[in-house]
């Protein structure tokens, strides 16, 4: 290894070694240390020091590995399936989700589809606490199927529609990866990957908006990734702006976190494109597209009466701090910090509802009648509070988060409120819902749903395939990714690697711990990152 890197990988080594340690603690005694005292540090110290060195290790073969994803540059013969490998590869995702398609039709529904539905058509008030352009495609598509006379048929109008076009972008992903010159093991496992991994047949009989949402993601990863190989290459055609502009802002309005991700992202690839000389109306053009997100969410709110995203969403592990220091060091809150707490939150039930995995409990209870003058006054008492409890505040921060970043043992069933860890979400009545819709799944296909969900169980528990539920492995590898491509002195290459590492970080703020339905979009597209270690002589 380049010694000039080396001290930067030792001290990725520490930092994992940090966190892991910690997030075991946490998972098990919801402490930083797993013991009191002075032999809680020293235990904490050596665990640290352990897996620092066991991570040291195994990335050294994976670094190798990556340097050893391509083939010889003589072609491999092609076979039937080579020849036609976006429409086969396309055929075999669709079909190896059928059966979760068809056995739990329409479509599986927990309470963020239910309250999509409910925002677009009137039953409550509209707003864009999921993203408006979404509600609307789903509820069209509802609309669809009540005027053919099923409620049913119009939700799954909405997911059969969506996984076609999911399927397209997963097996376009395949064939880029055979078209950079990846071993035929590499494209071949991909296709399985996406194909044969329960959660993503499991997803795709599922209506909410992250199902779509990780697609888009991974193409507009692939869309990066392009445009940057021929910004390089000197080949920059409009097409390639283009379509990175065009999936940007579909990815955004899509999911409403997306902008945080593919806004900074943006920025890098503008630079990228001046650095290049490239043209100026290139950078231009993205930026225009772009900004269509933020006209059309102005318009929505202002002309059409959508209320938009609450701040409260951001504020998750803030608001878990506050409540787990009321909890532990309430009788040492003064009244006035109390009372500063309580205009923005409902401080005497925080002690009670506070849940280390979920800020739901407490986001919950947000005062919408708060100032913003609260929320500054909030905020100063939540910096002194720091001071006071910096070790309650880290606690707090990585009791809500650990779960994508600590490789710990699986959360057990309905933790985080039946979000945290590898959910496959089964049921589709919600109670408070159930006196405007009638939607039910067909009672003759009960069979087939428990043997789809005991498969899926049954994956989580077999060694080695079970690292595709495994969101930390994602996390160090992509950061191992970045690594070699600095090492290497590919600059312009890490502006992908950036991307999902952002959007790891708005998985930590999010509310909930180790929830794989937040961070799907990152594990899905970690196979197009693979593009980034092709062969300089490919074609996408």
């Amino acid at each position: 290894m380049n010694k000039e890197y080396k001290p930067l990988l030792i001290f990725i080594c520490l930092v994992f070694g940090f966190l892991n340690t910690a997030g075991i603690s946490m998972f098990r005694e919801d402490s930083l240390t797993l013991m009191p005292g002075i032999k809680g540090v020293g235990l904490f110290i050596l665990l640290m020091a352990i897996f620092a060195v066991v991570f040291y290790i195994a990335a050294q073969w994976i670094l190798k590995g990556f340097s050893h994803m391509t083939c010889q540059k003589e072609m491999q013969e092609e076979n039937f399936f080579e020849r036609h490998l976006f429409a086969v590869s396309f055929c075999v995702i669709l079909l190896m989700w059928l059966p979760w398609i068809i056995t739990y039709y329409p479509a599986s529904m927990d309470w963020d589809v239910y309250r999509q539905l409910s925002s677009y058509l009137g039953i409550w008030a509209p707003s864009n606490h999921d993203p408006w352009l979404s509600s609307c495609v789903l509820g069209i598509c509802y609309r669809i199927g009540v005027k053919l006379g099923s409620e049913n048929l119009g939700i799954f109008i909405f997911v059969v529609l969506r996984d076609i076009l999911m399927a397209l972008i997963y097996a376009k992903c395949v064939v880029m990866l055979k078209k950079a010159g990846m071993k035929r093991i590499i494209y071949v496992g991909v296709l399985l990957f996406y194909a044969v991994t329960p959660v993503w047949g499991a997803y795709a009989k599922h209506a909410f908006k992250d199902t779509f949402c990780t697609a888009l993601f991974v193409w507009y990863i692939m869309n990066t990734i392009t445009l940057i190989y021929y910004g390089k290459e000197g080949g920059l055609k409009n097409r390639h702006w283009i379509l990175y502009g065009v999936s940007a802002l579909i990815l955004s309005l899509f999911r409403n976190n997306c902008i945080y991700v593919a806004a900074p992202a943006t920025l890098l690839v503008i630079l990228f494109l001046i650095a290049k000389r490239q043209k100026i109306y290139y950078s231009i053009g993205i930026i225009a597209i772009l900004s269509v997100y933020f006209m059309f969410n102005s318009y929505i709110v202002n002309y059409c009466g959508v209320i938009p995203a609450s701040s409260k969403e951001a504020l998750a592990i803030p608001f878990q701090q506050t409540a787990r220091t009321v909890k532990f060091h309430g009788n040492e809150i003064t009244d006035e910090e109390r009372d500063t707490i309580d205009r923005i939150l409902d401080y005497d039930s925080m002690a009670q509802n506070y849940d280390p995995l979920i800020s739901d409990p407490i986001k919950d209870n947000w005062k919408g009648d708060a100032t913003s003058e609260d929320l500054k006054n909030y905020f100063v008492v939540w910096a002194k509070m720091f001071l006071k409890y910096p070790v309650t505040y880290v606690e707090a921060a990585m009791g809500q988060s650990y779960g994508y970043y600590a490789f710990t043992p699986r959360f057990p069933y309905g933790a985080g409120n039946y979000n945290s860890g590898m959910t496959i979400f089964d049921w589709i009545e919600v109670d408070a819902f159930k006196e405007y819709y009638s939607f039910h799944y067909i009672e003759a296909m009960a069979s087939g749903r428990k043997i789809l969900n005991d498969w899926a169980n049954l994956w989580d528990k077999i060694p080695i395939l079970n690292l595709t539920n495994t969101i930390p492995l994602y996390t160090w590898g992509i950061l191992l990714m970045g690594f070699f491509l600095l090492r290497k002195g590919k600059i312009a290459e890490l502006i992908p690697v950036a991307a999902l590492l952002i959007m790891i970080c708005t998985c930590i703020a999010s509310p909930v711990n180790g929830c794989f339905r937040y961070y799907a979009p990152v594990a899905a597209s970690v196979p197009a990152l693979f593009l980034l270690f092709g062969r300089s002589d490919r074609k996408m």
